[in-house]
């Protein structure tokens, strides 16, 4: 026999859970009942919201703007006015939950831990009698005339209204899959071209393996067909496949975007501090400081012990074997790869290694209270949809900030 519900939200992640929670409220708030029900696929929900931050859950930034969010931005304004980070950080405060703020705008849970995020969230649900239905694969959701059949392998549910916040493709080891778009898609939507984000970019191997291990700040450039279309600044990761760090994430994106139609290139300037001549002259006063040292430690105490050999050598494949023996060429050459240290990229990283997904279902079929246009009665919520945002707890905000504003338009609906 099917249970019955008034609403369920499809997805026990960041955006879902919000959703129930804010429906819950809104509920109570008008003196109203109503059954409210989380499917969520994994055996216990929140699963994905335990990694997020390194396991610190970056609630969200201070400093969210449209300028950090892509897709179809243009979209975003209303739900963005309406839920603040202030307005966040003030509802999880009401949740039992104390946050403090730290670099860059960054907002985590006072203990930095992913766990205590979660759980207020379950206490919530818990409060409110939120009917948690794990290991629960949503394969198939019909429109009927009492609203919605959703099914499973085993079991039937119906409701009258359902919230879509199935998530992403970005981390399938922790259960993603591409059933929220496919749901979606079988209810009238469309969805864009799908593609990981904020991820590791791929270089040539033989680059790569020489650098593993090496972080050095750079300021990074993405080139595309050798001309300039983004530049991020910040601590570079050099990994036995490619480039890594907050900054790589951040011109993932637009990379993602070329979809391997053009030639593309990483150009990391590794001393933004520093002109071109200004380096030239640091390495001219070093070798005749140090005649006796090693070309290849040139430029130990200016780079990394790794990256600076590496920049020699890509500088001066047949360099001399000593300092005293560059020649002022030699060190022209040598600052300029300094300023203009190049590797081809070859493609992301995997699914399992990207943050977040880009693409999705587009904003433009769905209202500003997160109702589908073309399926009423149907709500979208979180990484689903096309929005992504840059690193630094701006996709979160997202998450909490279009589940709450579903979650509480599939309540008012009932008014």
């Amino acid at each position: 026999m099917a249970l019955n519900f008034d609403i369920a939200i499809i997805g026990g992640g960041a955006s879902g859970l919000a959703a129930a929670i804010a429906a819950a409220e809104e509920l109570e708030k008008n003196k109203k009942r109503g059954k409210i029900a989380v499917l969520e696929a994994n055996v216990r929900v929140g699963k994905k919201l335990l990694a997020t931050g390194n396991g610190r859950c970056n609630l969200t930034n201070t400093g969210v703007a449209l300028s950090h969010y892509h897709g179809d931005r243009e979209f975003l304004s209303p739900v963005l006015e309406l839920y603040s980070p202030q307005y966040i950080m003030d509802y999880f405060a009401s949740l039992g939950l104390l946050c403090k703020e730290q670099d860059e705008g960054r907002v985590y849970p006072y203990n930095l831990q992913a766990s205590a995020v979660l759980d207020v969230l379950r206490r919530q649900l818990e409060r409110f009698g939120v009917t948690e239905l794990c290991d629960f694969q949503v394969t198939a959701v019909k429109k009927i005339a009492a609203g919605f059949e959703v099914s499973s392998k085993e079991q039937k549910i119906t409701s009258r209204k359902v919230i879509l916040a199935s998530g992403g493709l970005a981390y399938p080891q922790l259960g993603a899959n591409e059933s929220g778009y496919q749901l979606a898609k079988a209810l009238g939507h469309t969805c864009t071209r799908l593609f990981p984000a904020l991820v590791q970019l791929k270089t040539d191997p033989l680059r790569a393996k020489p650098l593993k291990g090496a972080r050095s700040p750079a300021a990074a450039t993405l080139l595309v067909e050798g001309n300039p279309v983004q530049t991020a600044n910040g601590e570079v990761q050099f990994t036995e496949y490619g480039l890594s760090g907050i900054c790589i994430f951040e011109l993932s994106r637009k990379y993602g975007e070329l979809h391997g139609k053009k030639k593309a290139e990483l150009l990391l300037d590794l001393m933004p501090e520093y002109t071109e001549r200004q380096i030239f002259s640091v390495l001219k006063h070093r070798c005749d400081l140090f005649r006796d040292l090693p070309a290849s430690e040139l430029l130990n105490g200016c780079l990394n012990k790794l990256v600076g050999p590496e920049v020699i050598k890509t500088a001066l494949p047949n360099s001399a074997k000593y300092a005293g023996e560059l020649k002022p060429s030699d060190l022209a050459l040598v600052a300029n790869t300094v300023k203009q240290f190049r590797f081809p990229v070859t493609g992301t990283m995997p699914w399992k290694d990207a943050q977040v997904t880009a693409g999705g279902i587009p904003l433009a079929e769905v209202e500003n209270s997160m109702q589908s246009k073309v399926c009423r009665g149907l709500y979208l919520a979180g990484e689903l949809l096309n929005v992504d945002g840059d690193c630094g707890g701006f996709n979160l905000h997202w998450a909490w900030s279009s589940g709450i504003t579903a979650g509480r338009s599939a309540a008012r609906s009932f008014l």
